[in-house]
């Protein structure tokens, strides 16, 4: 793997990453009821307890 192909590796990840606490940020902004209409506390604490999809920028 070259060079440039790894460090567009990272920057798709970080891009990702950005993207993703982006849409956290604004879903965490809209009104309780609509958040729960949407399973948003549900689905958000399933992926961060499993560990499997957390995309964190912390891990980068």
């Amino acid at each position: 793997m070259s060079v440039f192909a790894r460090m567009n590796h990272y920057v798709r990840h970080y891009r990702t990453a950005l993207n993703r606490r982006r849409t956290e940020r604004l879903i965490d902004t809209l009104p309780a009821e609509i958040r729960k209409d949407i399973g948003w506390p549900a689905h958000y604490t399933s992926i961060q307890s499993d560990g499997r999809d957390n995309r964190s920028i912390s891990r980068f």
